[in-house]
């Protein structure tokens, strides 16, 4: 006959008790994992900050909203020029949905006309010495390069720094549970008065962007990134200080 006295039963009940919290920490891991893993929308978490001079007096803001703008190439270093493409491309998305739009003639337009008109040089040769010169852009070529695109302002954006990294947090055992992607954008824009060859507007801003990598092929949109940027910058900044929406003819 088995002991069934005071302690043995003591002894089953602390081993049953044993059982019961293993199974529970278990499960509480397992449920964990597939929060992790299960979670299809990302929580990304960004900072940003705009610092703008104020809009010249001498802007007509009915001529920049009703009239044609040119939007030149960025200025950027050499590590990071091959991105100019699609910060440009995030610039014009931004002003065709500024408030009021700001209408901008497309890159390969803008390109074609300045080549059939013998300017393609002086274009690039202008956005040269304003990489040298700290964005400077040179009286002379400037006026040119306005009157053959039909322009009074020109926008001369500037790529000033991108980078990204990835962090790894929260490891446990050698298990990494969190891995964050962090993204570091630093844009400038100018307005010049093709006319007067005039600096007439300038703004900076920056943002940070951090977002978990739930996925070895998921990416961070520079584009979408850089164009709720040049938005801000625009509709804060160039616009933010319009006396009501001009009417355009």
């Amino acid at each position: 006959m088995f002991d069934t006295g005071p302690e043995s039963r003591k002894a089953v009940m602390a081993h049953r008790l044993i059982r019961q919290r293993r199974c529970l920490a278990g499960l509480s891991l397992a449920f964990s994992a597939t929060l992790l893993a299960g979670c299809s929308t990302p929580t990304r978490l960004s900072d940003s900050h705009v610092t703008s001079v104020p809009r010249s007096p001498a802007v007509d803001v009915a001529g920049l909203v009703c009239e044609p703008v040119a939007a030149f190439g960025p200025v950027a270093a050499p590590a990071i020029q091959g991105l100019s493409a699609t910060v440009s491309y995030a610039l014009t998305a931004a002003l065709s949905q500024a408030s009021p739009p700001i209408r901008t003639m497309p890159m390969p337009d803008m390109l074609n006309r300045l080549t059939d008109q013998g300017l393609a040089g002086e274009y690039v040769d202008l956005l040269s010495s304003a990489a040298r010169g700290g964005g400077i852009l040179e009286r002379e070529r400037l006026g040119r390069i306005g009157a053959a695109l039909g322009s009074r302002y020109v926008l001369q954006p500037g790529l000033a720094e991108f980078n990204q990294t990835v962090l790894d947090k929260f490891e446990f055992s050698g298990l990494k549970i969190v891995r964050t992607r962090v993204l570091a954008l630093r844009l400038w824009l100018q307005l010049w008065g093709t006319q007067t060859g005039h600096l007439l507007w300038e703004s900076t801003g920056e943002v940070t962007v951090a977002e978990p990598v739930l996925r070895p092929e998921s990416t961070v949109s520079l584009a979408a990134i850089a164009q709720k940027l040049w938005s801000l910058m625009i509709e804060d900044g160039l616009l933010g200080t319009k006396a009501g929406t001009p009417r355009c003819p």
